[in-house]
């Protein structure tokens, strides 16, 4: 009787978090700082919708608060957000699978909003108001990012950039 093959490393899941930690502690300042995408997030999401046997609610809750700490944010701030992110994804993770990536990426829009609407509204609630909507733009930056990951998927597992037809 032979066992199941395991299909995916835990090294290649901790190598990407690693590399999105690494990412987000680069010098970013001006309008590089304000459209700056998500890494954490989208590469928490990424991994969820994946391998969610290896990255669920807790991990998203850890990396949550690493990204409160890292942000000087309310500390809970992201861990909230990132966790409601998850649930998301989790709920429309087999429909998320069938799509090609530029839908995948239009299906993520809105998750990624939520997930940057309760950082708003958390940050609101703990602290002071903001002072603008800037920080809604990563919403956009982090979808176009979520869609080159997926493309880059794609061509990686022999699909090229079209899709089955």
């Amino acid at each position: 009787m032979s066992m199941p093959r395991e299909t995916g490393s835990w090294g290649r899941v901790l190598g990407t978090l690693a590399l999105a930690v690494g990412l987000t502690q680069l010098p970013w300042s001006g309008w590089a700082l304000i459209v700056r995408p998500d890494f954490l997030l989208v590469t928490v999401l990424f991994w969820v919708l994946h391998r969610p046997e290896r990255i669920g609610f807790g991990a998203a809750f850890t990396l949550g608060l690493l990204a409160d700490f890292q942000d000087g944010a309310v500390f809970g701030q992201h861990a909230i957000a990132y966790v409601l992110a998850v649930y998301a994804v989790l709920y429309l993770r087999l429909r998320l699978l069938q799509f090609d990536p530029l839908r995948q990426a239009a299906q993520m829009f809105p998750i990624l909003l939520a997930a940057q609407l309760t950082v708003l509204l958390v940050g609101w609630l703990a602290v002071r108001p903001p002072v603008g909507l800037a920080i809604l733009l990563p919403v956009l930056s982090s979808t176009v990012l979520w869609l080159l990951i997926a493309l880059w998927q794609r061509a990686w597992h022999g699909k090229g950039m079209r899709g089955a037809e």
